[in-house]
């Protein structure tokens, strides 16, 4: 099989060309990185998706989990994947070096990520988007470094999250009832009933070691009396061996639309009054503690972007080899031939939409995960600051809004391959469950839109808002004069105008006591702020193209404005193509899906109220 996952073209464009990675070496953080390195990560890690992931996608998809004796059982056909990417260091390529992983900088982890993401019921099992080894790397004792990290670094040991409970989502973590006493020793016993634990159990790991939250009995009963609990499946001896089961049971194994080789499990803990656990980081701070993970968490946005991407090689697989119909031109020829799919205007305008949104999520991701990159290494305080900033508001704004585009294009994946899509032996139709849960995973939108306006408009008095918005500018201001992109440019100053007039107006709703009309428009906004932050990384990649491309055509002796010289050579030189392609990308989405935030814009200052104002009975 060929390359349906990933374009890495466009990867190490994005990683080297445009965002310049390679400047991350200079810092003492990162001073173990070349390029060399860069690149021969990013080549190793889809090798490897495609030799060892790939193939026993569809698989595991079919054979799923079960549960047996109190354990969950995963696809058999995952054992063998997950000791190759053990023995890549794989698991570990995000921890820091001194605590035994790889020291990838977030934006080479995110890229070598992504070409896993495909299999991402296999994927969540083996990397957490919460991994317990950052919060104990982060917050844990001595003791817990030395007891827990290196075995759950390795791989050799699972982690996961246990957070929600069936009366206490992610939207109301205050309702928790999950309680830990604190005994004699300093550790505690927790007991309690959680639900819906992605990951929560697996034969794939010697122990699993779960992050629980839970009140310290007569802690407040609100979100400042939640803490979080290092709580093991196994206890773990002085010596590091695995001493007896902790006391709680895995009661139940979800059976879910999609995501059939993750086990999604209920647990109780401390049936019989002796779950061991140890607090984790300070007590009462899990909620601060739980949205610092949250603003630094690229998971969603990488694994939406992987499968979009990996939806939309698919189907451009599928409409460069289905031949459906005559040519538009030839449709009164009775004995014309009929042509691929990919000559139709329809299908072409669909490939270019998904084509354009995938790269502009992709450089959005890898651009965020860079902020967070600087933010780390440069040791000057304000731009630590600034960059630390911009990482949260882009973080906030792409969480959702590649979540939901990337389902959008898993479902064109799925109407353009038609039959096809539906059946088992093409996976595009595995792509669209797989991603589905990704928009709405925390329960409904509404409370998270809120913690996202107000990061993105909040913090330090719009201060990280306003950073944006001079980086958006500074893009416009160095490629606003680049032949083929002028125009594009001043299309996006005016919409980057628009988010500042709209940013405005969000914190004066907040201001004046009328919170609920930026509420109730909560996703609109999101796809208002990221269709804009999009067309702003398009235009930037548009700019690099444009120029690279003027160069190649003048060492070759080509006119651009010969078209049918300039199509015969973009036949041949695959480079030329490439930037080709990525201002063909820019103009279609700039000219076709940045005007729609014009229209989202003036929906929002009707301030129309209609969804509140409608009587329950008038549904």
């Amino acid at each position: 099989m060929g390359n349906l996952l990933i374009d890495a073209r466009d990867q190490k464009f994005v990683l080297h060309e445009m965002l310049g990675i390679g400047d991350l070496g200079k810092t003492a953080l990162y001073g173990h990185l070349t390029k060399e390195d860069i690149d021969a990560a990013l080549d190793a890690a889809l090798k490897l998706a495609l030799k060892e992931s790939y193939p026993i996608m569809a698989e595991a998809d079919r054979e799923g989990c079960r549960l047996e004796d109190g354990n969950a059982r995963v696809p058999r056909c995952y054992h063998r994947l997950k000791s190759q990417y053990d023995q890549g260091g794989w698991p570990s390529a995000h921890i820091p070096r001194e605590s035994g992983g790889l020291g990838f900088p977030m934006s080479l982890w995110a890229a070598t990520f992504e070409d896993f993401v495909h299999n991402v019921g296999f994927l969540w099992l083996w990397a957490s988007p919460m991994s317990i080894a950052n919060g104990i790397s982060q917050l844990g004792s001595e003791e817990q470094k030395k007891k827990y990290l290196p075995n759950v670094i390795s791989g050799k040991w699972g982690s996961t999250v246990a957070f929600t409970e069936n009366q206490a989502g992610a939207d109301d973590v205050a309702r928790v009832t999950t309680t830990a006493v604190l005994q004699p020793d300093g550790t505690y016993r927790i007991k309690g009933a959680k639900s819906a634990i992605t990951s929560g159990d697996s034969d794939l790991f010697e122990n699993i070691v779960h992050c629980v939250l839970a009140r310290v009995e007569g802690d407040p009963a609100n979100v400042t009396g939640l803490s979080l609990f290092v709580v093991p499946k196994y206890l773990v001896n002085r010596d590091g061996t695995l001493g007896p089961r902790n006391d709680y049971a895995v009661v139940s194994l979800e059976k879910k639309l999609g995501l059939h080789g993750s086990p999604t499990v209920g647990i109780n803990f401390g049936e019989n009054g002796n779950c061991h656990a140890e607090l984790l980081g300070p007590r009462g701070q899990a909620l601060g503690i739980f949205i610092a993970a949250l603003k630094g968490c690229p998971f969603y946005g990488v694994v939406s972007t992987g499968i979009a991407s990996a939806a939309y090689l698919h189907t451009l697989e599928h409409a460069r080899t289905r031949v459906s119909g005559p040519h538009i031109s030839e449709s009164q020829n009775l004995d014309a031939k009929s042509v691929a799919m990919i000559a139709h205007p329809f299908v072409r305008r669909r490939l270019l939409s998904m084509k354009a949104h995938v790269e502009g999520m992709r450089a959005l991701v890898y651009y965020c995960c860079l902020c967070h990159d600087k933010a780390n290494a440069f040791t000057d305080p304000a731009e630590k600051e600034k960059w630390s900033g911009l990482k949260d508001v882009l973080f906030s704004i792409g969480r959702h809004y590649t979540a939901e585009r990337g389902l959008q294009i898993a479902e064109t994946a799925v109407k353009m391959q038609g039959r096809f899509a539906y059946f088992n032996d093409y996976p595009v139709h595995q792509f669209m469950r797989d991603l589905l849960p990704f928009g709405s995973w925390e329960g409904d939108a509404s409370g998270n839109i809120l913690f996202y306006l107000t990061q993105l408009l909040g913090q330090r008095d719009g201060q990280d808002f306003g950073n944006l918005l001079k980086e958006m500018g500074r893009s416009i201001k160095e490629y606003g004069e680049v032949e083929g992109v002028r125009d594009l440019a001043g299309d996006l100053e005016r919409r980057v105008n628009l988010l500042r007039e709209m940013g405005l107006y969000v914190a004066t709703c907040f201001k004046e006591g009328k919170a609920i009309l930026p509420i109730c428009n909560g996703m609109p906004l999101v796809y208002f702020m990221g269709d804009i932050c999009v067309g702003w990384m398009l235009l930037w990649q548009a700019g690099i193209a444009a120029k690279r491309l003027a160069a190649i055509f003048k060492e070759n002796g080509i006119d651009g404005g010969d078209l049918a010289r300039r199509n015969e050579f973009l036949s041949r030189d695959k480079d030329a193509a490439f930037y080709d392609g990525k201002l063909h990308s820019a103009r279609f989405f700039i000219k076709n899906i940045l005007p729609e935030v014009d229209g989202v814009a003036t929906a929002i200052r009707n301030e129309d109220l209609s969804s509140m104002a409608v009587h329950e009975n008038s549904f």
